[in-house]
């Protein structure tokens, strides 16, 4: 037992500062607005419909808008009677434990291996309080994107295991990806890190000539055939409920066909963050048909009300912003009533598409070439934008200045966050607008724990933010030593591979916040932020193998043998 203990301490001091952690982050309730029908308020609605074996529900233009694999948690956290927050909290240890074990082979010492836990689970954005309380598919993408990395780190930190211990982290690493995909629908970003970490994996095996070297390509097909899962399974049931092989109809190839067709119209003057203006929806309606039938709908009434700028644009101009068009076009044909399955309304969006693309080939509208994206035709405002904004883009995310760890109250009536209340078994920031009851003394009583969450992120953000410029300046130099050297070092690219994938993350989310609407907030780079981490430990690890330790080696031994030099003769 002794020698259990003295071999496996950093285990259970990890256990501990989890445990320390959790407990604290017991008093920050959910932060729930009952009114984010297109966020917070859908994943429990479709949370709902799954937990009573209805998978996502009646469907409409939203049950298949965004990636379901948040709300199927919802529903399993449901089925296990656990609060939500604290589920949410244990798949991040898990994410944590799963990425300190593949560093394993790196850092061998004990101490190393709780420093490393600590650094990870100590998060800062694992209890922000504004927007990390709330119910977003961030609980889920954060530690997923944390399984995928570590699954790769410990498939190439571990090149001379067994093809079976190989295949294993494959397979983890592969689920995590597939489902990480299934969760948010600009997933895109990851695929950076995980392209060079095999390109990698397969190029050293073959320079190294392996004998046999081709036992390397099982562990990429596991990953792939793995990550396919996920996608499958929910693609399978949408067809079996709806009619529909896939899993969000807001990326399918009519939906974008039609939003290219719209945004490739040329009529009317470009505006900030318009994607497509009132005067070429105008034109539109004179040669689609189709488009002409929800023209009451977007033009005019609630769905109008609700969509149209009215603070960037005066309202009276009837511009729609970018952010917010592609879903008051959807609201629009529901109106119409296109959204009897996922086959009518995908039918209705390729009629669209059609007849406007036609109309713009043979000139009878001004327009650019063919487009099929989501992506707004680029202005000139936008490139001065990500010019003038990338710094301070890059400052708030690394500093967190806009960091908060008290809870803001709940939004919505009784009925608008019941489902917030039965489904989460946890308990909800108060709602001024509810009568659901709210411990007030309870909650008083945790301003203790709120303000130990402070005291540990004012401690520790100014010190992450210093590593954070540390990892980035050995992410310059080490490369350019190894390059002058002819060497190798599995820490370095696997440090490049990971930040490639910070910067694709917060690359893409300035990209959002320029062209479509305000994204500076902590939850925007909460996926950023743990493989930032993660970069830092994986670079100060390969300094102090290849440079502080030799370096004190050599310290040591010139140190030895000075005072055997100057030690006086008998």
């Amino acid at each position: 037992m002794i020698h259990w203990v003295r071999r496996n301490w950093w285990w259970i001091a990890a256990a501990f500062l989890a445990a320390y952690k959790l407990s604290l982050l017991q008093s920050q309730h959910i932060y729930a607005i009952g009114n984010a029908h297109h966020d917070d308020a859908l994943f429990m609605k479709l949370a709902g419909h799954i937990a009573r074996g209805e998978w996502l529900g009646p469907y409409d233009q939203f049950t298949l808008a965004k990636g379901p694999a948040y709300s199927v948690f919802i529903a399993a956290n449901f089925w296990t009677g656990l609060p939500l927050g604290l589920s949410q909290q244990l798949v991040y240890l898990l994410a944590c434990v799963m990425t300190v074990w593949a560093l394993a082979p790196a850092l061998t010492a004990g101490w190393a291996r709780l420093l490393a836990f600590a650094f990870l689970f100590y998060n800062p954005l694992t209890y922000e309080g504004e927007t990390m309380t709330r119910i977003l598919r961030q609980h889920l993408t954060v530690p997923m994107a944390m399984m995928v990395a570590a699954g790769l780190v410990a498939i190439c930190l571990r090149g001379d295991r067994k093809p079976s211990e190989q295949a294993v982290w494959a397979c983890l690493a592969g689920l995590a990806g597939g489902i990480f995909m299934i969760t948010r629908e600009e997933g895109v970003w990851i695929l950076p890190m995980a392209v060079a970490c095999w390109v990698g994996w397969l190029v050293r095996g073959w320079l190294k000539r392996e004998s046999n070297w081709a036992r390397r390509w099982l562990a990429a097909v596991v990953f792939l055939v793995a990550g396919m899962v996920p996608y499958v399974t929910v693609a399978s049931l949408n067809a079996r409920h709806y009619g529909w092989f896939g899993v969000v109809d807001f990326k399918s190839a009519a939906f974008e066909n039609l939003i290219g067709a719209l945004t490739r119209i040329e009529v009317g003057p470009e505006r900030h963050q318009v994607q497509v203006n009132r005067e070429a929806r105008e034109a539109a309606y004179l040669v689609s048909p189709a488009f002409a039938e929800i023209r009451p709908f977007l033009e005019e009434g609630p769905i109008a009300l609700k969509w149209m700028e009215k603070e960037k644009h005066a309202y009276e101009e009837r511009q729609y912003m970018a952010g917010w068009f592609n879903w008051a076009l959807r609201d629009a044909i529901a109106a119409a009533g296109y959204v009897e399955s996922p086959v009518t309304f995908l039918a209705y969006c390729s009629r669209v598409a059609d007849e406007i693309n036609m109309a713009c080939d043979d000139g009878r509208l001004p327009a650019a070439g063919p487009r099929s994206s989501l992506m707004p035709k680029w202005q000139t405002t936008y490139t001065e934008g990500i010019k003038n904004g990338w710094w301070d883009y890059l400052d708030q995310a690394m500093r967190l200045t806009r960091f908060e760890t008290i809870v803001p109250e709940s939004v919505g009536s009784d009925d608008e966050i019941r489902d917030f209340v039965d489904l989460s078994w946890d308990s909800i920031s108060p709602a001024p607008r509810a009568t659901y009851f709210h411990k007030p003394n309870q909650i008083e009583s945790n301003r203790v724990k709120i303000d130990a969450l402070r005291g540990l992120a004012d401690t520790w953000r100014a010190k992450f933010e210093d590593l954070f410029w540390v990892s980035a300046a050995l992410l310059l130099l080490r490369p350019i030593e190894l390059i002058v050297r002819r060497r190798w070092s599995w820490l370095t690219w696997l440090g490049v591979a990971v930040f490639a994938a910070v910067v694709a993350q917060l690359a893409l989310n300035l990209l959002v916040h320029v062209v479509a609407f305000d994204n500076f907030y902590p939850a925007a780079w909460a996926p950023a932020y743990p493989l930032m981490q993660l970069v830092v430990i994986l670079m100060l690890t390969d300094a102090a193998r290849h440079w502080v330790i030799p370096g004190a080696r050599r310290g040591w031994e010139n140190w030895k043998t000075r005072r055997t030099r100057e030690a006086p003769a008998d």
